[in-house]
Parts: C-alpha cells; structure tokens; sequence
C-alpha cells in the first residue's frame, strides 16, 4: 500500500459506495489530513490560527502539535471540542484533552523567615486526550478513536523538549475495514526571549498501522519548524512550515493570530494555511474568535475548505481549575 494520510483510501471506498446509494459524496480525502493519526486541526483556537501552532502552546492540545510546548502550561486544564466537517452532516470529529503541569515549590528565606514560593516555570508538564473521527454513510460507517499521552520536560526555564505516544483504534462495517496502530512523536521548544519562542516537532518519528486486509503502513516522517511572539501581553503571531518525507516541495506553511481587543474577555483570531500534496492543493484562510468567563473560555473556529467541499466549524470549551 502508498504510504499516504492513512485512512484516506478506506474513507474514499466508503464515499464510492454511498455514491452507489445515490448519497452526496463528501470526499473527505480532499482536505489534507483528516484522521486521527494526521488531523491538522487539534484545538480550536489552533484551526482559528490556520494551524500555525507549533511554538505556541502552552494548553492541553499542544499535545497533537509539539509535546514540548506542553511545558509552558501554567494550571490545570480540559479542553473539550466538536466539528461537524464541511458541513455536511456525515462526518464529525471531536477532542477531549486534559492537560497540567508539576507546580515545584521552592523554600527560601526572607529575612528571618522561611517562605515557601510555587515556581511555575519548572516541573514535568503532561497531557491526555482522546480523538474520535466518525463517518457515517448510511450503512457504511468508518470511525476512528485515538488515545495519545504526550510529556514536557524544562531546562533552565527556556528550552523544553516533549514526548508524545499515541495509538488508534479504526473499525468499520464494511468486511475486513478495521485496524490498529501506533504512533511516537517528539518535539523541542527553545524561549529564546521573553517573549518569543521557537519550536520543532516531528509527529510521526515513529509509526505503524495494521489493516484486518492484511496490509501495514507507517506514516510519511513529517518536520515542522514554528514560530510564535506576544506583543503588548494582547497580541500573539505565529508561522509553520511543514517538510514531508517524499515530497519534493514545501507540504504545510501557516500564519496566524490572536488579538484579545478585551483583555482576558474577547479575543478574535485568524490565519492562513497552505496544504499540498494529497489529491488537491490548498490556499484557505481560517477565522475564529473567544470568550472568557472567570475560569471558562469558549472558542469557535471557522475553516475554509477545497471548494468540493462545504467549509467546517469548530467549537469548543477550555476550564482551568
């Protein structure tokens, strides 16, 4: 089998048989990378920022982009998503990732006194989630589950460097569709200001998927450099750019921001993404906006897709505790 984006040929098999059935064919393929293993779109504020997530981090979904940036969370939080791709009804994806960090307390003495002081800069930092992509076509469903724990180690409270294990799970009910993997990814981030930050990621450094029709695959080694800076505590930028195995030319590049116009209240986010590869190049922009409530933060993510396919929205809740 080509080693290409894992269940593509299995979700187009289904896609010819509900075009047999007289059902409108989503052609899901067409998108870039929609399953579990290789989702471009892990986090909501992340799809509003075109994907251009992999040096900012710093919440549970930095799982899925660069497990290092795990380590620049600050408390505990559990992120829940739900998109209803391209609108059509028959596929939908969801994420539900839970995310913390080892808070170290450090004794010292003030004057005569002995204080103890939390250093949220150091500490082992990790994170848990579950993803699920279902396809529904009449009789011929396809889903996928995916359970991934991904772990942050700090040096000198500016460079990280991160571990992600991931395993998924796909069954079908058509004969024979149904199978296994796994999946180990890496990651590095480098705080090389107070306000900037570098990172690198390779997600499937190691891979491997088994089909019950008994073929085997692994995924193509992917290398993503990212970019993020914070200007005026109220303004994130960032950029991607993503190198595949076998391709000859640039796979992923993404620019994006958030801009919080009401400080810790509302925040609107944007980006752009280019995708090529797979069976059609993509040129999008993606929009997105946020609202924060005391420890709630509600975000939703508009993502523009290849014209044979209606555009996908995202939603999504944050809770720290």
């Amino acid at each position: 089998m080509k080693r290409t984006r894992a269940a593509a040929p299995i979700l187009l098999g289904l896609c010819a048989a509900a075009a047999g059935l007289g059902m409108p064919v989503p052609r899901i393929a067409l998108a870039g990378s929609e399953t579990a293993f290789v989702s471009d779109d892990a986090g909501v504020r992340a799809t509003a920022m075109g994907g251009a997530y992999s040096a900012v981090g710093g919440e549970p979904t930095a799982l899925y982009w660069n497990p290092a940036t795990l380590f620049f969370q600050t408390e505990r939080s559990l992120e829940a998503s739900y998109a209803d791709l391209y609108g059509l009804g028959l596929a939908t994806r969801t994420f539900l990732t839970f995310g913390s960090k080892r808070i170290i307390e450090e004794p010292h003495y003030e004057g005569d006194q002995l204080v103890v002081v939390q250093n949220h800069e150091s500490g082992t930092a990790y994170a848990l989630g579950i993803e699920s992509l279902s396809v529904d076509l009449d009789e011929n469903a396809y889903s996928e589950l995916s359970l991934g724990g991904g772990f942050a180690w700090g040096y000198d409270d500016r460079f990280a460097v991160g571990l992600a294990l991931r395993a998924l799970f796909a069954s079908s009910d058509l004969d024979k569709v149904s199978g296994l993997g796994y999946n180990v990814g890496i990651g590095a981030a480098w705080q090389y200001s107070s306000r900037e930050r570098l990172g690198i990621s390779i997600p499937h450094l190691v891979s491997r998927l088994s089909w019950d029709f008994e073929s085997s695959e692994r995924l193509p080694v992917d290398v993503t450099l990212g970019w993020s800076h914070r200007l005026w505590r109220t303004l994130t930028l960032s950029a991607d750019m993503e190198w595949r195995e076998g391709e000859a030319d640039l796979h992923r590049a993404a620019a994006g921001g958030e801009w919080w116009v009401f400080p810790e209240r509302l925040a609107i986010r944007g980006g752009f993404r280019h995708l090529s590869g797979g069976l059609e190049s993509l040129d999008k922009p993606t929009f997105g906006a946020a609202v924060r409530w005391s420890r709630l933060r509600f975000d939703y993510a508009f993502r523009m897709e290849p014209e044979a396919l209606g555009d996908s929205h995202r939603l999504g809740l944050l809770v720290h505790f």
